[in-house]
């Protein structure tokens, strides 16, 4: 029996590590996200950082700046995911090739990813360079990768390119497996073309009351407690009509022109983008302002606004 020692292990591997600050996961009323893996391109070879973020130009890579920390999100606990079986196999290649194994081996390989995270890009619009174009919207990080040999093989030739800390040993009996491990590696990404998307705009319709009106599934509130006699200041606030644990947004002043509001619960545009936002635009009547659109009283007309990612067919950048 022959033993391959942590010592020499580790003085053939470079040893990294890539650390990400988690965050809560989205609350259950949120609508449901597309399949996690869904659109990522396995890396060839993994690396221990991805700039997120960056643009992206086909048969090159990413180019430019990556996005700031505080644009960076991190979705963890992603392990109990299963992984389409033509990705598991793209990202295993990957991970051989990086150890240096003969193709014609790697039938003796295998290889497992565990505690799978995604580092995400929050907001496209903060990105520095030219908009609408194609970038590294997300990155798949497996904090732990393990390789394994059949017992006759074996690893111990084979670790002068995997760059990331690793143990393991090694036996030549038939009862035995050699194993090594690698921690906080990046297997995959996600390229699209960050767009926003908006709603057409539509009346708000107040009740009897004149203090509330529905849009889609959100109440919009306003207070006219600021009005005296012929002046009125009113603040608006939006709440989400079927989730109540969902605070509402805070009161803002509803000025002439347009007021944001955050949305409590982000909606869905149905076709892979996501609002986050409600825009409210007051008009005074004509006798207090006249301007296009106004009447006899206040009008006030709404519409959603949010983001959505154009998912890039091909990605190609041999060698990156």
């Amino acid at each position: 029996m022959r033993n391959v020692s942590f010592a020499r292990a580790m003085a053939a591997i470079v040893a990294f590590a890539f650390v990400m600050s988690p965050v809560q996961a989205a609350p259950a009323f949120a609508p449901a996200p597309k399949p996690a893996f869904d659109g990522f391109v396995a890396i060839n070879p993994p690396r221990a950082d991805v700039p997120v973020g960056a643009l992206w130009v086909d048969d090159y890579g990413p180019t430019g700046e990556a996005a700031t920390q505080d644009n960076l999100e991190t979705v963890r606990s992603l392990s109990g995911m299963s992984i389409d079986k033509g990705f598991q196999l793209a990202l295993s290649a990957g991970i051989l090739q990086l150890i240096g194994i003969d193709p014609k081996a790697q039938s003796h390989y295998s290889a497992h990813f565990g505690d799978l995270s995604i580092v995400r890009l929050k907001d496209p619009a903060k990105l520095s360079g030219p908009q609408g174009e194609p970038r590294i919207v997300e990155a798949l990080k497996a904090g732990s990768v393990t390789v394994s040999s059949d017992s006759d093989l074996g690893l111990g030739g084979q670790l002068s390119g995997f760059s990331a800390s690793a143990s393991g040993n090694a036996t030549v009996d038939r009862t035995h497996a050699y194993s090594i491990e690698a921690h906080d590696m990046f297997i995959a990404v996600r390229v699209a073309i960050p767009e926003r998307i908006a709603t057409k705009e539509e009346d708000l319709r107040l009740d009897g009351s004149r203090n509330r009106a529905t849009i889609r599934d959100y109440s919009v509130t306003l207070d006219s407690s600021g009005c005296i006699g012929a002046i009125c200041t009113l603040s608006v606030a939006v709440s989400h009509i079927g989730a109540a644990e969902a605070q509402p947004s805070p009161y803002a002043q509803l000025t002439p022109g347009e007021t944001r509001l955050t949305l409590p619960v982000p909606t869905a545009d149905g076709q892979g983008g996501l609002f986050d936002s409600l825009l409210v635009r007051r008009i005074l009547p004509c006798s207090v302002q006249r301007t296009d659109g106004c009447r006899n009283k206040d009008r006030l007309l709404a519409h959603f606004e949010g983001r959505s990612l154009r998912s890039v067919e091909q990605v190609r950048a041999p060698g990156w």
